[in-house]
């Protein structure tokens, strides 16, 4: 589970009495609270849609190729993966390039694997100026945020970065250089 739900999680396991051990079983919380919103949504009896604006579909996706980290620095191979097209067009915005993040065209040469998932960047472009308030649909509580747009980029080894964490570091300093409304967090890849 992630992180962000941790004190949820330990919340519920402070409802479960001490003499029960940790395979006991968990009574339900208070109805009406947002822990108890948490534990139906935990348990599966309730169903919270995320609808996405047609501002932020993904369009067409695009077939593109990349070097795992996985791979020797002199490896040549690339392996194939995908980008949407929403995405594609936005490198710049970031202060990235195809050619920085790894992306390159694919040829007959590259490998298609299966279970391969690539390194992601996914950053974030604050463009709203004034808080918004937002009710969770998870907890019911309520939560103040900005108008913003998010991009997922895949990214390989390069030459100048061989390796994941020298080239995290490069996107990370291109993204923090190209204004105070950017941010990026990453996805390893799994090889």
């Amino acid at each position: 589970m992630a992180k962000r739900f941790n004190n949820l999680d330990a919340a519920l396991k402070y409802l479960r009495p001490a003499s029960s051990g940790e395979d006991g079983v968990v009574p339900d919380a208070p109805a009406g609270t947002p822990l108890k919103k948490y534990q139906d949504w935990k348990a599966g009896k309730v169903d919270i849609d995320y609808p996405r604006a047609g501002s932020s579909n993904p369009g067409k996706i695009v077939k593109i190729s990349i070097k795992p980290f996985a791979l020797p620095a002199a490896s040549t191979d690339e392996y194939v993966t995908t980008i949407s097209n929403r995405a594609q067009g936005q490198y710049a915005l970031f202060g990235l390039t195809a050619a920085g993040l790894g992306i390159a065209a694919v040829d007959n040469n590259d490998i298609r694997a299966i279970g391969f998932k690539p390194a992601k960047a996914s950053c974030r472009n604050v463009t709203g100026t004034t808080l918004t308030s937002v009710t969770s649909k998870l907890t019911g509580i309520p939560y103040k945020t900005k108008a913003d747009s998010a991009y997922v980029f895949p990214f390989g080894a390069i030459t100048a970065q061989p390796s994941y964490s020298d080239q995290k570091a490069a996107i990370l300093a291109l993204v923090t250089a190209a204004g105070e409304a950017k941010s990026v967090s990453f996805i390893p890849e799994k090889f």
